[in-house]
């Protein structure tokens, strides 16, 4: 798998998940000065259809177009967006830690504070959001890391966001 390089410059290290849509990879940015581990998430097709294609070019666009506008500290930057080979891939930050699903596998049920910690720290993430009009539309524990640093929720996989639409 290390032997695969993305864009000339993304040596894929390892999978970190699979989905309707698309594989996530763990991936080294060659190009750095401390090439610095970066999550690339491929949108894949299904079926070799130009409607389709269309869709996906659609949607990757759009989540890229987000993503790029994005800057608050619990929400990963987007570090590049490109097209290779008829696959259509992001870049982003990786984020060191451990998704909720995972520390519930882990540790089992959390205490009330401890969820009413995350949700209080998760807050200012959808505030953000909203005040950009812009909904994530699948916040679950597979989606919020706890990042290792500073314990602090990271939320993460805005491939099913949407714009809201400014209506009467």
């Amino acid at each position: 798998m290390s032997s695969i390089v993305l864009n000339n410059r993304y040596r894929v290290i390892q999978v970190l998940g699979s989905g309707g849509f698309g594989e996530t990879f763990l991936a080294q940015d060659e190009y750095s000065p401390s090439k610095r581990y970066c999550v690339v998430k491929q949108l894949k097709l299904i079926v070799n259809n130009p409607q389709i294609y269309q869709i996906v070019q659609e949607r990757f666009e759009r989540e890229a177009a987000i993503l790029e506008k994005l800057r608050h500290d619990q929400i990963p930057k987007l570090f590049a967006a490109f097209e290779e080979a008829g696959r259509f891939y992001l870049v982003q930050e990786y984020i060191e830690g451990q998704t909720l699903a995972e520390k519930f596998e882990a540790e089992g049920t959390l205490s009330e504070e401890a969820v009413k910690q995350i949700l209080q720290a998760i807050l200012p993430v959808l505030e953000y959001l909203h005040a950009h009009q812009i909904i994530h539309r699948d916040i679950k524990p597979e989606n919020i890391i706890l990042r290792q640093s500073d314990r602090q929720p990271v939320l993460i996989d805005f491939g099913a966001v949407k714009e809201l639409m400014n209506t009467v």
